[in-house]
């Protein structure tokens, strides 16, 4: 026996098991109680000097313990975003089950066609590890684009139900909120749950990144009218709540000037005798036109309305200024542990929806999981019966994992295929919880801006029928230059371009070859050999200013030596600790790999790292008085810009 499978892991198979056991309870109109559960339910365990498994109870241990060991697994379950049921059975016992629909969509039967445009769709934007991208791809998952939150599960199913929702969020306090879920808007490269407040209050959104609990689907059932549906819909984040429109101009120089032109509807722009040129541009609100002037940084000179220079003055003169407990007294919790049910359940379903079954060794690439461990977890899967001896036999599931296996007698290292038999026609199961659907979505309408096919938009329609049109996707994003970078990277063309970098004061001439897309937090970047620095580089779009000549690629660059080039900023350059108010969060947010903890007094604490001082310097400013670095290295970060800036006005 191989040391993985000699070990026990009663955790993985008893969560597993009951999820099974409580959602076939409910496919067979009857519920379980607390009592039958711990006194029949089985796992398997496999002793060190054993070939093959024995049945052991699940739940050991005097009645405290036990107790407590099946409300902590009915929490993580919970936590995958399925709810459990609690039902009053005739004979006056609490019982359990677990409605099937409230995790998993319907299922979708894609075209061969529809498969290959969504298998490519979530290679450019989707969940990676932890999301659908293993249904439809056979490798494993890279760096993804999508806020990944397993709160999407509840609120959607909340949506198509019509039911409360009740959750713990963070804006300025934290508090429990009840909402009356009526859509999903995704903007910008976040997520946002448009609701109600309970009894026809207010509408508002609520940042996914921000919800602190796992929210619970209510009994409460609502009702929308039409009048309220309009309301939902036109719903957008905002930093204030009544929006004044104002006109906006600033003094830049002719490349950055092209590049505003080109992003801002309505933008117009003027030639100054000194050469530089003066932009005028209309926001929705003073806030988001000082947001624009501050990621201008020095790039752009504030002119007109005065009473934004007066403001933006004093947001300088504020920048990370202020008191924070030292970097190295600040806790951070530890990385969470793999979830391994939701692991469990992936392998589960990737074999349920292979028709001739997927041997250990495409099951192991597709999730870039351990050969041995993929043979621990199917292995214990094909011997699964949670209540063998209660009930009359066996609890019927909807499959039953069959093995087969080339070489029986080295079954510890034989590449075995693993297969389903379905018990019924009935009973094929949906490879998708709700939150994939949504994953799928947004991936397909990124991928649509990219390439024109048929088969992106039936897929859509496929999905917004299955799922009732949950889900707002909008791009506020204007990269015109889109189509024709990804073209050039289908037809392998050598492009010639003007780029503005993130803080550079005007653009520069670049020859890249593009190799891949990708989107991450709202923005399209492009991975790239650089022919001018001779270097494989990421260059984000919005960033481009013009396509300048276009030529055939003639030289082959060899392997990108980066596989997570997206994300590989998370895990490069100096650790900083950086202290924040609650409404600044939105700002760190979405940094890779950025870690947060809560301070007592209200603030809250984020880690990340930073390649380039310059670039701590621009996120400080952006985050003005309601940020302080703690680090001690980085204490003075955005000062000595700010100061540039404001000599400027």
């Amino acid at each position: 026996m191989s040391s993985p499978r000699a070990g026990t892991e009663p955790s993985r198979e008893r969560i597993v098991a009951l999820v099974l056991l409580l959602q076939r309870a409910w496919a067979d109109a009857r519920s379980l109680t607390q009592d039958e559960i711990v006194r029949d339910l089985k796992i398997d365990e496999y002793p060190a000097t054993a070939k093959y498994p024995r049945k052991v109870p699940a739940y050991v241990g005097n009645d405290t313990a036990v107790r407590q060991k099946f409300e902590r697994d009915k929490a993580r379950i919970r936590d995958l975003g399925f709810q459990i049921e609690t039902v009053t059975r005739p004979d006056g016992l609490i019982g359990y089950q677990i409605d099937p629909s409230s995790g998993y969509a319907p299922p979708i039967h894609f075209t061969p066609e529809e498969q290959r445009v969504v298998a490519t769709a979530l290679g450019i934007c989707g969940f990676g590890k932890s999301g659908a991208f293993s249904v439809f791809n056979d490798g494993p998952a890279g760096d993804g684009g999508l806020e990944f939150s397993a709160f999407l599960t509840p609120a959607i199913r909340a949506i198509n139900v019509r039911r409360a929702l009740s959750f713990e969020y963070q804006s300025t306090v934290r508090k429990t909120r009840v909402v009356e879920p009526l859509e999903i808007l995704h903007q910008g490269g976040h997520s946002y749950l448009v609701a109600r407040e309970a009894g026809g209050g207010l509408i508002k959104g609520y940042r996914f990144s921000r919800i602190t609990s796992m929210p619970v689907v209510l009994d409460d059932h609502f009702v929308v009218d039409e009048e309220t549906r309009a309301l939902a819909a036109a719903w957008r984040p905002q930093y204030q709540k009544r929006p004044t429109p104002i006109d906006v101009v600033v003094q830049t120089n002719l490349d950055f000037a092209n590049l505003l032109v080109r992003q801002y509807d309505g933008a117009t722009a003027a030639q100054k005798k000194d050469g530089r040129v003066e932009v005028g541009i209309t926001f929705d609100s003073p806030h988001t036109a000082l947001r624009f002037v501050l990621d201008g940084a020095e790039r752009v000179r504030l002119v007109n309305p005065k009473f934004l220079v007066k403001e933006l003055k004093e947001w300088l003169a504020r920048v990370n200024r202020g008191k924070s407990p030292a970097a190295e007294d600040l806790r951070f919790p530890a990385a969470p542990a793999g979830d391994v049910l939701g692991q469990t359940l992936q392998l589960l379903h990737a074999v349920y929806n292979a028709e001739d079954g997927l041997r250990v060794s495409e099951l192991a690439k597709r999730f870039a999981l351990d050969p041995d461990l993929v043979r621990l977890i199917m292995g214990r899967l094909v011997t699964m019966e949670p209540m063998v001896d209660a009930f009359d036999g066996a609890m019927a599931f909807p499959a039953r994992v069959m093995k087969d296996c080339d070489d029986w007698d080295n079954e510890d290292t034989d590449d075995s295929t693993y297969r389903a038999e379905f018990v019924s026609d009935d009973d094929e199961p949906s490879p998708f919880m709700w939150r994939d659907l949504f994953e799928l979505n947004v991936a397909l309408r990124e991928a649509s801006r990219l390439f024109d096919d048929p088969a992106i938009f039936s897929a859509i329609e496929k999905i917004e029928s299955a799922t009732s049109n949950f889900v707002r996707i909008e791009h506020p994003q204007n990269e015109q230059l889109l189509s024709a970078v990804y073209e050039a990277l289908t037809s392998r063309e050598q492009l010639k371009i003007s780029y503005n970098a993130a803080n550079a004061e005007s653009a520069d001439v670049r020859c890249i070859e593009p190799s891949q897309v990708k989107v991450l937090n709202g923005h399209t970047y492009v991975r790239a050999f650089c022919v001018t620095r001779n270097d494989w580089r990421t260059f984000r779009v919005d960033r481009i200013g013009a396509i300048l000549a276009k030529s055939l690629i003639t030289d082959d660059r060899g392997v990108d030596p980066v596989t997570n080039w997206l994300t590989a900023v998370g895990d490069e350059g100096d650790e900083v600790v950086v202290v924040v108010e609650g409404y600044v969060r939105f700002v760190f947010e979405s940094l890779p790999g950025a870690q947060w903890v809560s301070l007592a007094d209200g603030r809250y604490a984020v880690r990340f790292h930073v390649v380039e001082s310059s670039f701590l310097d621009h996120l400080m400013l952006v985050a003005g008085p309601g940020a302080v670095v703690a680090s001690e290295k980085y204490v003075t970060a955005g000062h000595a810009l700010a100061e540039r800036i404001a000599g400027q006005l």
